[in-house]
């Protein structure tokens, strides 16, 4: 059932975006020329969203996705007490993520009180963070009593918010604006009050009727914000004590293993275990606003800091908007991802093939098989404007906008695809049909045509490392682990060569980060010039 005031917002929110016709947009709001400028952003939101490696390399997320964790999901829970918490607390979807919070509280050594304490964030990312070549020392805390994991089952639909990019990355390089800026309003949030951080979203999800929020670090978590509310326990196991027969002998092996986890995400979170509402999304990208970041050395990192207290407001409002249409909404959301998916698989590979080679035959022969499926070679079509078009509306053709969110995505990908195709058109017009010229001038002409839409479009694929060894993952920069080069160059690493990187990422009073020179994103074997801890949640 939906509650009077929840159908009275809903009444609300469809006149609230019936204006989305920029040309009538008489007060701030969405609107198409925004998108259309913000496409490729949009369209990278919409490609990444709960996939772990686009989220990590995009990671100043500006959307917020409605999504649903369906009935029979199972969600982990690592902790110090067999106890359910009486109050919001973290979820995880991965074993390894829960099982790094499995243990017992932490105390000051030498305290003779006794008295708990929370200590370092987690026993086994220290161990990456320390330098495997620095003296020993004694730790000051240590561990008392033991540790927990429990299993929970959504025991029907749950109802949820998924922050993209790397939401739950402690840092002031902009990865927490969604969440403190534009849902809580607080410019001035303190990087690593996670709790207090969680408390006011909390605040949040009860006043808009939902369960929580889905963030991501090193895989995906949940803050559910009342544990006796759609969940079903399903087991409570205490851990093995530290130095038990179960325990882990190597904290190294057991921090990989997390990250190992993780990276199993890359591609999506698998098993249908969340569904989100394309149809519903909220992004900063479809508004006339200052997403400037104010660090002129990272221009490609979207920021909030910018916009102003009452379009923050307005943004706030048209959040819980969505998510009261999204709930009510009956029917099967546009799956905008499997578009995005279907234009990256087209393409990716073969621009980052031709942005390689030399050769003008193999050029000729790429562009050729990948525009003849929009000519008409019986066309008298001066310029191939006709085909540009169905270059440019071709994955775009199943699918129908039926909320103005749809019609913003749609706009942005509209803009993606033409900058795609007005790119190719532009490269066979080089190697195709300017028959008199030098080869190798022309093909030299067309990579560098390539590779500016490349530096325009930044998807994720290009920055993937293939296949790994069995003692190795595909390793980018997730918070708190990864130095500048595994954010701009991720790499096969096995759990030796993680120790002690922990450089890229800056976070206030704890790593200091490096600040990278500009740098395009480059594709292939192309080098990129590279620059330049987890909360006690789970």
């Amino acid at each position: 059932m939906i509650s009077a005031v929840r159908l009275t917002s809903l009444a609300l929110a469809t006149n609230l975006f019936a204006f989305i016709d920029a040309r009538s947009v008489a007060s701030f709001g969405p609107t198409i020329d925004s998108a259309r400028k913000n496409g490729p952003q949009i369209f990278n939101a919409i490609h990444n969203a709960m996939r772990e490696f686009g989220s990590a390399l995009h990671h100043n997320g500006m959307s917020l996705f409605p999504a649903v964790i369906p009935e029979g999901v199972l969600l982990y829970h690592g902790t110090h007490t067999s106890e359910i918490p009486d109050d919001f607390d973290w979820l995880a979807f991965e074993i390894e993520h829960a099982e790094a919070f499995a243990h017992g509280r932490w105390r000051r050594r030498n305290d003779t009180g006794g008295k708990p304490h929370p200590g370092p964030p987690n026993i086994f990312v220290d161990a990456f963070l320390e330098d495997e070549n620095a003296p020993p020392k004694d730790p000051p805390f240590e561990l008392i009593g033991a540790g927990h994991l429990h299993v929970y089952q959504a025991a029907r639909p749950l109802n949820v918010l998924y922050i993209d990019g790397m939401a739950a990355g402690k840092t002031d390089m902009g990865t927490l604006d969604t969440q403190d800026i534009l849902l809580v309003g607080n410019k001035s949030e303190i990087a690593w009050n996670d709790w207090g951080r969680a408390d006011n979203l909390c605040d949040l999800a009860r006043e808009w009727d939902i369960q929580g929020f889905i963030r991501m670090e090193p895989g995906f978590e949940v803050i559910y914000c009342n544990f006796t509310d759609g969940l079903r326990l399903i087991s409570t196991f205490e851990r093995p004590a530290p130095d038990g027969p179960g325990s882990a002998d190597n904290a190294w092996i057991t921090s990989f293993e997390w990250a190992r986890a993780a990276s199993q995400r890359y591609k999506g979170i698998g098993a249908s275990r969340v569904l989100l509402d394309y149809s519903s999304v909220f992004s900063a990208f479809f508004y006339p606003t200052n997403l400037t970041n104010p660090e002129p050395t990272r221009p490609e990192l979207p920021r909030l800091v910018g916009a102003s207290d009452a379009e923050i407001a307005v943004m706030r409002q048209h959040v819980a908007d969505s998510l009261y249409r999204s709930i009510a909404n009956e029917q099967i959301p546009t799956d905008w991802q499997g578009v995005t998916d279907m234009i990256v698989t087209r393409y990716a590979k073969r621009l980052s093939f031709m942005a390689e080679t030399d050769t003008f035959s193999i050029m000729k022969t790429e562009v050729n098989g990948l525009l003849n499926i929009y000519i008409d070679y019986a066309e008298t079509d001066d310029g191939f404007a006709a085909a540009q078009q169905r270059c440019t509306n071709f994955y775009l053709q199943p699918v129908r906008a039926r909320t103005p969110q749809d019609e913003l995505i749609q706009a942005a990908i509209e803009n993606t695809t033409a900058t795609i195709c007005t790119a190719l058109f532009k490269v066979r017009q080089l190697i195709v049909e300017d028959e008199d010229s030098d080869e190798a001038e022309s093909v030299s002409a067309a990579k560098r045509v390539i590779q500016e839409l490349v530096d325009i479009l930044r998807w994720s694929d290009w920055k993937e490392c293939g296949s790994c060894q069995p003692d190795e993952l595909c390793f980018i920069a997730m918070w708190p682990l990864g130095n500048a080069e595994d954010h701009y160059n991720p790499s096969c690493r096995n759990y030796s060569d993680l120790l002690g990187r922990n450089d890229y990422w800056r976070t206030p009073g704890r790593t200091p980060g490096q600040r990278p020179p500009p740098s395009s994103l480059c594709v292939g074997r192309q080098s990129c010039q590279g620059g330049d801890s987890l909360s006690e949640e789970l």
